[in-house]
Parts: structure tokens; sequence; C-alpha cells
């Protein structure tokens, strides 16, 4: 009898054990290990070896800024603020980053060794109280600035702002510009004052998601919204050579859809949903996203137009001419199609070119995702390995979906 019991105790150890593993997501399937991300909170981070990726990771969760490495150690760069679209430099040394407030935001800079944030350029203003234009229309010069961008010499930035809102445009005397257009500004001397390199049309919806061509400061993207024949929105990437409005400043004039002239030239067909372009490392091929229904979107990659933006042997060169608009979607058709979901969104490629990171939609939340991403030798087309997707968090509706995430080397 005696013996029965230390059996009988030996089993409720076991026991005891097995559960204890089972909650600490030991011993079950459960790949997400668990991070705090401050006051109480927690995210789930894949600890498979799947999950594997080497460098650094910044994205915002709640709106605070992280960066997680690759050893699995997440860490909290900022406390109290409005974080969005983190960029660090390419020489390593900083962080820029939107700081949003209720009726303006800010561009931040944070040092990658640690360092309280700096501000960069403020969108702070005033509400105007009596508004000169015809309509009566309520009038501020508070700023929104955000989505920064660095060159390949981390001495400028590409930022996205309705700075020009009370510009007046030549074609529309009566027009104040709230959409949001592409400006450029330097680091070295941030007072000298940001020149606008993609204009807007007036009221179609503006500019969003610009970057430089890696290796290429004279060649941009962004996703350009517009509108088309019968007033159809028409949404659609675009490259364009970020000097050529500060170049010809009598040429290209913001303006509406009748009379305004901008270099930027699109690398998209109209009649499809395309945005959020991102270079690969060597600049040669463009990851986006496309909306293939309402219900499905799609990551794409396609190769980088050649000889678009300019000619420095042509001086008549004209980005707007229909042979250089024929030539700018030449590579849309060589589009290959990556991976489909509900929602995908905000794709980026890790600093050596073989994987990608995006947003995907499930459970109710979005989560990070990355993928080994592979190139025919033969075609030059990209594929997802096979196998290769892996959800890398479980945030459980932390993750800001409409900030995109950053990987460093």
């Amino acid at each position: 009898m005696k013996r029965n019991k230390q059996w009988h105790r030996i089993f409720l150890l076991a026991t005891l054990a097995l559960s204890l593993q089972s909650c600490s997501g030991i011993g079950n399937d459960n790949p997400f290990q668990s991070k705090d991300t401050g006051k109480n909170g927690q995210i789930g981070i894949n600890s498979t070896q799947q999950a594997n990726f080497t460098g650094k990771i910044y994205f915002t969760l709640n709106r605070n800024l992280y960066v997680l490495d690759g050893h699995l150690n997440l860490t909290k760069l900022t406390q109290g603020m409005d974080v969005r679209n983190p960029a660090v430099s390419p020489d390593g040394k900083w962080i820029a980053f939107a700081n949003y407030s209720k009726d303006y935001s800010d561009l931040m800079l944070m040092p990658t060794s640690g360092g309280a944030p700096q501000m960069l350029l403020s969108g702070e203003g005033k509400f105007l109280p009596n508004p000169a234009s015809p309509m009566g229309a309520p009038q501020s010069t508070y700023k929104w600035l955000g989505q920064p961008a660095w060159n390949g010499d981390s001495d400028h930035l590409l930022f996205v702002s309705d700075l020009d809102k009370l510009s007046i445009g030549p074609c529309n005397v009566n027009d104040f510009l709230l959409d949001p257009q592409i400006l450029s500004m330097s680091i070295a001397n941030p007072t000298q004052p940001p020149q606008t390199v993609a204009y807007s049309t007036f009221g179609d919806g503006g500019l969003r998601d610009p970057s430089y061509r890696p290796g290429n400061s004279n060649q941009i993207t962004y996703t350009g919204y517009n509108y088309g024949p019968n007033a159809v929105q028409v949404i659609q990437i675009f490259m364009e050579d970020p000097n050529a409005i500060a170049n010809h400043p009598r040429t290209y004039q913001p303006g509406s859809t009748t009379c305004e002239s901008d270099p930027g030239v699109p690398i998209t067909q109209s009649s499809q949903m395309n945005i959020e372009p991102s270079f690969s490392p060597d600049g040669n091929t463009i990851l986006y996203v496309r909306r293939e229904d309402a219900t499905h979107m799609s990551l794409y990659t396609m190769p980088a137009p050649e000889g678009i933006t300019g000619d420095p042997n042509n001086p008549l060169f004209s980005p707007a001419s229909q042979a250089n608009l024929t030539k700018g979607l030449s590579m849309y058709n060589l589009s290959t199609k990556l991976l489909e979901g509900q929602y995908v969104s905000q794709p980026i490629w890790s600093p050596d070119g073989t994987h990608i990171l995006y947003y995907s939609f499930a459970n109710n939340s979005f989560d990070i995702w990355i993928a080994t991403i592979t190139k025919n030798s033969k075609t030059g087309a990209y594929m997802i390995k096979p196998n290769s997707q892996v959800q890398l968090t479980n945030v459980q509706g932390q993750l800001d979906a409409d900030s995109r995430a950053f990987w460093t080397a």
C-alpha cells in the first residue's frame, strides 16, 4: 500500500511538470515565445527555426516604436508618442519617423545608438480666423508630415506632406492644395526649405509611399492617386527624377487634371490598383501590392524600368512623351505574383534581398509575416520558396497596420 502511494505521488509530479511546460509554451505546438511590451502588455514572437532572420526589424505596436533582433530580443524605443513609419538611415546612425498629434504631425530623428528623439521638422500651426478663400472654407497652418525615406548618402529625406497647402496653383487660383505631395529635405542643413519633388493633382487624393532607388539618387518611386475618365479614381505606381521640378520650375507646375504638369511616369496600368512599391536592395526589382478584387490582395514583383526618368544625352527628353509613357509600362506585364490573401500590405525586402516581410490579416488581427524569396536564374522572375511563409508575430491586434516596418542588417 505504501508503494502504491509513492507511485501516485510520482504520477502527480509528472503530470504537474507537463502542465507547467504546456503553460510556458514548451512541449506543445505553440511556436510563439511571449515578449513583454510594457505596462503588462505581451505579444508572441515565433521562435521556430523556420522564422529565423538576421538583422533588426523596426515596427510599431499601439503607436510605440519597437525593434526586434534576430535573437528575438524585443526593445521598446519610444514612450508617450504616436510613432509611424520608422526609417533607418543607410549609415545606420539615425531613425527617422513621424510623430502624430491631433491636428498635425512632426518629423523626428532618433539615434540608433539610443537617446531622446529630436525635432527635425514640425507641422504645428494655428487655425486662421478669417479664411481668405471665396467659399469661406476654414483654413489652418497645421501640416501633416509622414513616411520618411532616406537617400543612399543619408543626407536627404523624402517625406509626404501637405506643406504646400496654402500655396495657390497657377491653374487653380481659388484652390488650396490639401492633397499630400512628396518633398525632400536636407539633413545636413535642416533650416533649408524643403523642396517639392512630386506634385499632386488638386482634389485627387495625393501621393504616398515614396522611396529612393538604391544606388541611384536621381530616381524615386511612389504611389499616386488620381482621377481618370468619368471621375473614376486611378491608383498607380510612378517613377520620377526628384530633381526634375527644381531643375525645370517653369516646365512643371501643380494644378488640375487639365493643366498640371509633373515629371512622374506611371509604371503600372491604370486598370488595376497597385500600391506600396518597395525597391529590392540592388534596385533592379520592385515589390508591390495589387488589389485583385474587394476581398483579395496580392504581392507582386516587377523589373524596374530603365531610362524613363531622364536622358543626360538628350536635352529635349520629355518624360511625358507618348513613347516614354509606353516605355514606362513595358515592365508591368513581366510582373510575377508571389502570394495572395484577404489583406496583405506594407511589403519590404530583407537587407540581403533573400526574404520579404509583409503584413497579413487573419483572426481579426494584422501580423508580421516573412518569406524566403528566390530568383529564377534563367527568367529573372521571383517566387516564394515553397513552405517558407511564416507568421513572425502574434500581436492580437496591437500591430499598427498603417505604419510600415523597416528591416536593417
